[in-house]
């Protein structure tokens, strides 16, 4: 048993046009939301889309989409058409693995179980970093990947 994503909302998607107002790139970010479970390092993927989409009511006029909000769009596209979009319910007779990492844009986790039969998925999590946390050295900020992914999960 596993948990799936509607494939006419996947679809809806992808028939989504390239964003032309900062309107319409909040609404594919919405939409692409939901999915984050589903796609590892979501946030980084998303990271150039959120650089354009985080303009206030009076600033939106400044709205550019350049090539890294297309090649975003593009591979979020590419993802949900491609990649195996499930998540394995999980078996509380299997020990879990949370396999973690960390980058200057975000951090993320993988939670999944290693079963004869192969391994199971049961959970993607990943987040931005904020302005503070960029500064962090390396080890701090995998460590801050471990305990966020552990505190999420729990």
């Amino acid at each position: 048993q596993c948990i799936k994503p509607n494939g006419d909302k996947i679809k809806a998607i992808v028939d989504l046009p390239t964003p032309k107002t900062l309107k319409e790139a909040n609404e594919f970010l919405g939409k692409i939301n939901w999915y984050r479970k589903f796609i590892p390092n979501f946030a980084r993927i998303a990271a150039p889309l959120h650089k354009v989409t985080n303009k206030t009511k009076h600033h939106r006029h400044e709205f550019k989409w350049g090539p890294d909000q297309q090649q975003s769009f593009d591979e979020f596209k590419r993802l949900l058409t491609t990649y195996p979009l499930f998540l394995e319910y999980p078996d509380s007779s299997t020990p879990f693995v949370l396999t973690t990492d960390a980058s200057n844009i975000g951090i993320g986790g993988i939670l999944r179980q290693d079963t004869p039969n192969g391994t199971k998925i049961n959970y993607f999590k990943s987040r931005m970093l904020d302005d503070t946390e960029r500064k962090y050295d390396t080890i701090e900020q995998e460590a801050l990947a471990i305990f966020w992914c552990i505190s999420e999960l729990r």
